[in-house]
């Protein structure tokens, strides 16, 4: 049911999710000489050029984000595993930012001054979009449950 405020809030959740997973998050500009390294949601690109994979936790969190939200949109006859999915992509937004200041307090605080990019926000949108959705779907349920009381 496109019309619903719930599945409009749900699209633009996963959006911000689709963006953050495509742009870049931080880049780390070196202490001494040398070019700044950018840190994607996948790939780490040091400022030679050379490409590390160890940081894909934080893809692996979004990346598992965005199917549940798509299950959340297309079940919207059954609200409360709506809601729950709603519940689920929150927890694994705020996952993703416990493991990225995990990453940023061990591993790239002593490599040189972090600027941080526009996209480190988006999941944090996508959080405020997902309680959004699951305030309005807890009270689409609210108001079926009212009407069948009244008959």
């Amino acid at each position: 049911m496109w019309q619903r405020k719930q599945t409009v809030f749900l699209i633009a959740a996963l959006i911000f999710t689709v963006l953050c997973l495509c742009l870049p998050i931080l880049a780390i500009e070196p202490k001494g000489m040398g070019m700044n390294s950018v840190l994607y949601n996948l790939v780490f690109v040091d400022g030679n050029g050379a490409v590390s994979y160890g940081k894909a936790m934080l893809f692996a969190f979004l990346l598992i984000t965005c199917p549940l939200a798509v299950a959340a949109i297309v079940s919207f006859k059954n609200r409360k595993l709506q809601a729950s999915l709603c519940t689920w992509c929150m927890i694994l937004n705020l996952a993703w930012y416990v493991y990225l200041a995990f990453c940023i307090i061990n591993e790239f605080q002593m490599a040189g001054t972090l600027h941080v990019k526009l996209a480190i926000c988006f999941p944090l949108i996508s959080v405020v979009f997902y309680w959004m959705a699951r305030r309005g779907i807890i009270a689409d349920e609210k108001l079926v449950r009212s009407m069948d009381r009244i008959r």
